[in-house]
């Protein structure tokens, strides 16, 4: 099949499946992990794959391609124009490169429902768009014009697409429109095996992952049912891992001024390769987020064998968690529970043992890149043979 995939993607991880690199190709890409790891599966599976991606030190149309990936970079403003305009530089972009490659493509699958998805759908060609995250939800976290611009164009997006998927049931659930449920694969060189408890006596490090500091993140209340149990066990290290958890940043030394320190060390941005590294001395992994429209870090630890405590009403992660068979499920509201639930993975080798198995046995049936990549391909010819 020949697939377009229209979404943020890394260049350097798609390199294997390129040639004649240039001096920074290497460089170029927004991110976007998941698609880097559906776009190589889908090649894994004899496809045919055109992705359109847009980068801000690209200033005009530029291609890399190898045997069977062309990848077509346009420019991404980072001026406030693209709020004012509700991004119709970057969306048109999408829409006639697309149009440029109907002749090769047979279905175009866009990723998140903003400018990528406006592209393919402006664009004519059969299109599926996966739906990644829920606008109204952003907005009401991140209060900016640029996140009301993003709303409008989402809502555009739930109305015109013809195809929809989700990443996740409870995404599902939030924008109420038919489509598949097809989660975020992950790559196979994260699977590893289970766990074996590591004894009373180790130190044990929880780590707690999340971008940003703010209440749908809820790092304060990971504190403080760490500090509950630091009570009664001392050999823990809680270790908080993303943006805005700088050592010496603003969080930092407000967070010195509420709660006890000791043993909590904060890491700050990483790179998603140093933070696959770092979750090898990972022992728990504490999520205690609100709300979650997916919740990467929680399958990336699972298929490490580390076994995962989440939040049983925060968004998706009850049905990540498998409704608890695949990890402990708390209410994030009380650090109480929280407590509880880390004496019992700290305490209890049964229990340690049982959450490493079956949360890994959790990302084996649901994640691993084979089975997304079949499912998409399903959707595809689905949506092709019954034109929607």
């Amino acid at each position: 099949m020949n697939i377009g995939i229209a979404g943020p993607i890394k260049v350097s991880s798609l390199k294997d499946y390129l040639e004649d690199l240039k001096d920074g190709d290497l460089e170029l890409g927004l991110g976007g992990t998941a698609i880097n790891i559906l776009v190589k599966s889908l090649l894994e599976e004899g496809n045919k794959l055109t992705v359109f991606t847009l980068d801000p030190r690209v200033k005009e149309k530029y291609a890399i391609e190898g045997k069977n990936l062309k990848i077509i970079i346009g420019h991404f403003r980072t001026s406030n124009k693209k709020t004012l305009d509700f991004c119709y530089h970057e969306h048109t972009q999408i829409k006639r490169f697309i149009a440029e490659e109907k002749n090769n493509l047979d279905i175009v699958n866009a990723h998140w429902s903003y400018e990528y998805a406006i592209g393919a759908i402006r664009s004519g060609i059969p299109h599926v768009v996966t739906f990644r995250d829920n606008s109204p939800t952003i907005l009401k976290l991140t209060k900016h014009p640029y996140r009301l611009t993003r709303l409008f164009m989402d809502f555009w997006v739930r109305k015109k697409a013809r195809a929809i998927c989700y990443n996740s049931q409870y995404l599902k659930d939030r924008i109420k429109r038919p489509g598949l449920i097809i989660p975020n694969p992950l790559s196979n060189n994260s699977i590893h095996t289970k766990r074996t408890y590591p004894g009373e006596n180790h130190i044990f490090h929880i780590f707690f992952i999340a971008n940003g500091w703010n209440k749908i993140k809820n790092p304060e209340a990971a504190i403080s049912g760490f500090n509950k149990l630091k009570n009664e066990i001392a050999q823990m290290q809680l270790h908080l891992v993303g943006q805005d958890y700088e050592k010496d940043g603003s969080n930092y030394k407000t967070a010195q001024k509420k709660f006890n320190l000791n043993d909590i060390h904060f890491h700050g941005k990483v790179s998603h390769e140093l933070l696959l590294k770092m979750l090898h001395d990972c022992d728990i992994l504490l999520h205690t987020s609100r709300e979650e429209s997916f919740g990467n870090s929680l399958v990336e630890a699972m298929a490490q064998g580390i076994p995962v405590i989440g939040g049983k009403k925060s968004g998706a992660v009850p049905w990540l968690l498998n409704k608890g068979e695949a990890g402990l499920l708390v209410d994030v509201e009380s650090p109480d529970e929280i407590f509880k639930a880390l004496k019992i993975l700290i305490t209890s080798q049964k229990e340690y043992e049982k959450y490493s198995e079956k949360g890994l046995e959790n990302v084996l049936q649901r994640f691993t890149p084979t089975t997304i990549a079949k499912q998409y391909l399903s959707l595809y010819n689905t949506s092709l043979k019954t034109g929607l």
